[in-house]
């Protein structure tokens, strides 16, 4: 059984009569792709894919974790849903989403890739001040020193 991300499932081929999926209610909503949509409300029907919700406890180590790689301010909740359901069952993630790949790789959780090729190296994001050079954290947007603009970068880890 395997989490899917939106993106696993909008850039995929997937054949979900041969697997089983789990999928979450956010990324049910994120579906507007007709075809998309139509495929995998068949997919619930026949139970190739399940509904299945997040649990606090484990959505509060999924943003810790993404706090720490600084990933945290540009995920969706359904991101993190997704990251916790995977996270609580021990499972393989399906996405073609960086910031998903990065979050999951710190918290152990395996992924795979639909077109795109996966992260090659963990990495944790920051920010640093065009004018002084000044690291600061994502959620920063001017430097407190000298008030010019942040810049986002990353380290490998």
């Amino acid at each position: 059984m395997k989490v899917l991300d939106t993106s696993g499932i909008l850039r995929s081929d997937l054949d979900f009569s041969r697997n089983k999926y789990i999928i979450t209610n956010s990324v049910l909503s994120e579906l507007l792709d007709e075809s998309a949509r139509v495929a995998v409300e068949a997919a619930l029907k026949s139970k190739s894919i399940i509904l299945a919700e997040p649990r606090e406890d484990f959505l509060k180590k999924v943003k810790e974790a993404a706090v720490k790689t600084g990933d945290i301010s540009e995920m969706s909740s359904t991101d993190l849903d997704i990251l916790a359901v995977a996270l609580e069952r021990n499972l393989v993630i399906i996405s073609d989403d960086y910031r998903v790949q990065n979050v999951a790789s710190a918290l152990g959780i395996e992924f795979e890739t639909t077109i795109h090729e996966g992260i090659k190296h963990k990495l944790k994001w920051f920010k640093v001040c065009e004018g002084c050079g000044r690291r600061y954290p994502m959620e920063s947007d001017l430097c407190e020193i000298c008030g010019s603009r942040l810049k986002k970068r990353a380290m490998k880890l």
